[in-house]
């Protein structure tokens, strides 16, 4: 396979005073994984990791360690996510920081802005806003200054001697002048530019001025369209479905590979795994069957087309808690390790 993997890496795993405060003393990815239950007839619940057991990313041998691991099985890179509401307000950014410090690492990285609300879905609550996410033209420039020494690290990802960053949501003419001042304010100091990774459910939005390419988004951007979880999706919303949505891999499959002949242009993303029911229970859904034959079978299909895309991407390294994995596990005392599919197919 000639395109390089990049993979998303979540950083929540070590407290904060946020989550302390909304979700528990000492709260962490760890928490939910633990309390996940199986909720159907062979459903595999709780995922056990077995590399570093539970590691906190806040020391810099279990960060370390992980992303050796990558490198390991041939990942080019880790997505850090980016947490940054404005006003001065940034979160989970120890993890990233301490790569950035930490010279014997040999991962390479760049950001996904997770630009959203936080809010209280977790608890079934959608509505209550805990963090609201602003876009100040003025305090662009705080922003950039945060990005600068990221930028200056020569492990930072560019493509096309651009600056790789990921916009998640461009949900209005507001989200799209901050980013545009962003660009401006790399250029001048860098005379380079960002190149935006932007998932392809924002289509919609008109783009001009930027260097930009759509990208896939799974799960839910595969799954919302097939039939099976429209009907599901239907009997929860009139209570006449009790489980969560289940989605059969081979259904998922199915959807994956239309999805990549009917948009070429799109970067593809492939899923190491879904179920989000230790986040959301009965309310989750998830995608049953292997999370390595669903990676092989993904890789095998995006070979099939033959891409020109320089890279894809990989959802995800270590999203424990919706099943979203591809560091080594154990479920019901059987161990798994998707990522040696990595290696072996790249």
């Amino acid at each position: 396979m000639n395109q390089k993997i990049f993979s998303y890496f979540l950083p929540q795993f070590y407290p904060t005073p946020e989550n302390d405060k909304f979700w528990g003393k000492g709260f962490t990815d760890w928490v939910s994984t633990k309390n996940a239950r199986p909720l159907f007839e062979n459903h595999l619940q709780p995922y056990k990791p077995i590399l570093n057991g539970e590691y906190k990313l806040i020391k810099k041998s279990d960060l370390k360690k992980i992303l050796d691991y990558t490198v390991d099985i041939k990942i080019k890179g880790v997505i850090y996510w980016h947490y940054w509401f404005g006003n001065g307000f940034i979160t989970l950014e120890k993890v990233p920081q301490l790569h950035l410090g930490t010279k014997s690492i040999n991962q390479n990285y760049f950001f996904a802005w997770a630009n959203a609300n936080w809010d209280k879905s977790w608890q079934g609550d959608d509505k209550t806003i805990i963090f609201k996410q602003r876009y100040d033209l003025n305090q662009v420039k705080d922003h950039f200054n945060y990005l600068i020494p990221f930028f200056k690290d020569p492990r930072y990802i560019k493509h096309n001697s651009n600056f790789l960053f990921q916009v998640n949501n461009l949900i209005s003419k507001e989200v799209l002048d901050y980013i545009k001042k962003l660009n401006d304010l790399v250029y001048e100091e860098f005379s380079c530019q960002i190149h935006y990774l932007i998932p392809a459910s924002n289509a919609r939005v008109k783009i001009s001025g930027l260097k930009f390419s759509y990208t896939g988004y799974p799960p839910g951007d595969i799954y919302s369209r097939t039939m099976s979880y429209r009907v599901q999706k239907l009997k929860k919303l009139f209570k006449l479905q009790s489980p969560p949505i289940i989605i059969k891999s081979q259904t998922y499959l199915s959807s994956f590979k239309k999805s990549l002949h009917k948009y070429p242009e799109t970067i593809p993303c492939i899923l190491s795994g879904w179920d989000s029911t230790a986040r959301y229970k009965n309310e989750g859904v998830v995608i049953q069957g292997d999370i390595s034959e669903l990676i092989s079978i993904q890789l095998n299909l995006i070979k099939e087309l033959n891409s020109n895309h320089d890279f894809i991407l990989l959802k995800a390294i270590n999203e424990w808690a919706e099943g979203n994995v591809i560091e080594p596990y154990e479920l019901k005392g059987k161990t798994y390790e998707p990522g040696l599919i990595l290696k072996n197919q790249l």
